[in-house]
């Protein structure tokens, strides 16, 4: 979640076939405000990254290096998150936060403008007990190999929101492929062998992202993260994939999208989510696809 250029203005060529005649503005798409962006989303794993990523907005053409914000003063209640660099913020080790509980983000900029942002925990949504795989196709819709990834679990009865991201082997697939969902087809129920992602290799994105997106293999290792989310934060991912967002995150990045941060000219969004994640080892990376209806061992 790194690059947030802006569209402030569609060029409005209907009007201009009008008759009428009073003097009019059209602004193009490289006009732009100076916005903060604030990225962090803090969870009750100890183990996920706590950090906060502040940086700029840029001109919708513009293609420089996104220009990170160092220098900050970053809070979280009394915790000092300390300056990495490259405009991330880092809680001190083994920091996590608790479910129920409010946290309070407060930035202050070099320059001395102040802002804050307040998210509350909700409670776990879904008991994630067990995940498993199963080979779905190969050469489709030049797709070089599919998997489809089942769910073991039970959701809760209340409304709940998630949002779902993969891993092979400790490597995490890109931001614009995790699912953003709510629990409308499984509200209250015990889900079993639900599909609730598919795994994907290319040679083309393993060039660009990495491993993640590798041909399985015997002994490689799937793992699943749940977040539970509040529905102001639901909104504002859902905002984003409407928008047609790309990788990287928020380029471009539409002026109207819903955001918790106040003080002035900001974007971005501060969430604290509890987090779970079950993994499950790879035997036989071309097990049938209807074995996956079967609870794995």
């Amino acid at each position: 979640m790194r690059r947030f250029p802006i569209l402030t203005a569609l060029p409005l060529l209907l009007l201009l076939a009008s008759a009428c005649t009073e003097e009019m503005s059209v602004h193009s798409r490289s006009d732009y405000h100076d916005y903060l962006t604030v990225e962090s989303v803090l969870t009750d794993d100890p183990a996920d990254s706590q950090q906060v990523v502040l940086s700029r907005t840029v001109s919708y053409f513009q293609e420089e290096a996104d220009p990170a914000v160092t220098g900050a003063h970053v809070r979280v209640n009394d915790i000092v998150f300390s300056d990495e660099g490259d405009g991330r913020y880092a809680a001190p080790e083994g920091f996590c936060c608790e479910a129920g509980a409010t946290y309070h983000l407060q930035v202050e900029l070099p320059e001395g403008q102040v802002y804050e942002a307040e998210a509350s925990m909700p409670e776990p949504g879904f008991r994630l007990d067990a995940i498993d795989y199963a080979f779905a196709g190969n050469k489709a819709k030049g797709i070089d190999s599919l998997w489809t990834l089942a769910l073991w679990g039970k959701d809760d009865e209340v409304a709940s929101y998630y949002q779902v991201s993969i891993a092979v082997n400790g490597n995490w697939y890109p931001f614009i492929m995790t699912e953003v969902m709510d629990d409308k087809l499984f509200n209250g129920k015990d889900v079993t062998g639900f599909p609730i992602t598919t795994l994907l290799q290319t040679a083309a994105l393993q060039e660009r992202y990495g491993d993640c997106f590798k041909y399985l293999e015997s002994g490689d290792v799937i793992t699943l993260k749940v977040l539970t989310l509040d529905k102001g934060y639901f909104d504002f991912l859902t905002a984003l994939r409407m928008s047609g967002i790309s990788i990287p995150i928020f380029s471009p990045q539409p002026a109207n999208t819903p955001t918790n941060i106040r003080g002035g000219n900001a974007l971005g969004w501060f969430a604290v989510c509890p987090s779970r994640s079950v993994s499950v080892a790879v035997d036989d990376p071309m097990r049938p696809y209807y074995l996956r209806l079967l609870l794995p061992q």
